[in-house]
């Protein structure tokens, strides 16, 4: 009986991944990813796809587009759609911190049973933050932490990471 239950709810976690990831089919949002039933990561959305990301059962945004990168205000518009809106702004290297990668991990594990998209410009701050979390909160070494990362939009700021770990580490 507990195999039979293993595999059923084993069954019903790739059925949801599975859903999450065709509701991803359906836009086209730059470096758009489903990393789990609850969570998508992008690039940044433009103003008519928040509209189909609400209808799609999205509830929170989470942002980590600095203040003046768009020239429209993108919570006003999600707080009108009916979804929460939360910022961290990251907008330069010096912003990839373990403070605002434990911001963002809270804000995570607060909404982890209702959908999500975490997004920036393209993704890569997001990789970045996940990245930095993995490898000094949660302790994973360096490499594994980034490959987690890259799962989550990390390209370029790889750099920035492995330095901020080395940093971090170091006063540990």
């Amino acid at each position: 009986m507990n195999k039979f239950i293993q595999l059923a709810c084993a069954a019903l976690l790739s059925f949801s991944a599975l859903a999450a990831q065709t509701a991803v089919t359906q836009l086209d949002i730059l470096n758009l990813k489903a990393q789990s039933e609850h969570v998508l990561t992008s690039g940044q959305p433009n103003q008519t796809d928040f509209a189909k990301l609400k209808q799609l059962g999205v509830e929170n945004i989470i942002n980590l587009r600095g203040d003046n990168e768009t020239n429209w205000s993108e919570q006003e518009l999600v707080t009108e759609l009916g979804m929460n809106y939360y910022h961290i702004p990251v907008q330069s290297k010096a912003d990839i911190t373990i403070e605002n990668a434990t911001k963002l991990q809270a804000l995570l594990n607060e909404h982890q049973q209702q959908t999500t998209l975490l997004h920036c410009a393209s993704s890569n701050r997001v990789g970045a933050l996940v990245a930095l979390y993995n490898a000094v909160t949660l302790k994973k070494p360096v490499d594994e932490a980034v490959e987690i990362g890259k799962q989550w939009g990390l390209k370029s700021l790889e750099g920035v990471v492995r330095s901020k770990v080395n940093e971090e580490v170091g006063q540990l």
